[in-house]
């Protein structure tokens, strides 16, 4: 779950969430969280851990968000209060129900930031390095999927290459646009 670094540390470094969607952090960080929260209760800590770091690292984004005005602090903190109850909740009925919640937030959150990069021509806030990793990432884990013949593990990445291919092919058209803008014109 590396993936998502080098996205907070571009946020942090370049001080902007240009081009970032609040609900797809939001959702991503539920998922995780709801992955997190299914690991503790298989203990399965290496899924329980890559899911806590990867929660972390997007309630970064997310706070980076609030810093920036385009996500209410009372939004995030009602998010991570909900879905940590409704976790714990659904894990005390059935992990199953627990897991599969996890599955459906999860795999889906990556809708919106591609929603996003398509309408939204500033994109100097998305890092290409995440998202190429995240496909990367998904390629192989579609692949595992296929090969050990489980729909949980292959599904979602039926979403996720082409929305992660998408979000890299504009966010680096447009930040190449961009930076060619800002290049000061020689004058002889």
């Amino acid at each position: 779950m590396l993936f998502i670094w080098p996205q907070v540390f571009r946020v942090y470094r370049n001080n902007t969430v240009e081009g970032l969607a609040p609900l797809g952090a939001l959702q991503g960080m539920s998922g995780s969280i709801l992955w997190s929260i299914y690991g503790l209760s298989q203990s399965d800590m290496p899924l329980f851990g890559s899911n806590l770091l990867l929660s972390i690292a997007i309630a970064l984004l997310a706070v980076a968000m609030t810093r920036h005005r385009i996500l209410a602090s009372s939004t995030l903190f009602l998010v991570v209060a909900g879905i940590l109850g409704v976790g714990f909740v659904a894990g005390s009925v059935s992990t199953t129900l627990l897991g599969m919640l996890a599955f459906a937030v999860g795999a889906l959150s990556v809708v919106p930031q591609t929603v996003k990069v398509l309408r939204d021509p500033d994109l100097q806030g998305v890092s290409v390095s995440s998202n190429s990793l995240l496909f990367v990432t998904s390629c192989a884990w579609m692949s595992y999927g296929v090969a050990i013949r489980d729909t949980l593990v292959w599904l979602p990445n039926v979403l996720v290459i082409p929305c992660s291919a998408i979000i890299v092919a504009k966010a680096r058209a447009a930040q190449l646009q961009q930076a060619r803008a800002n290049v000061p014109e020689h004058v002889s």
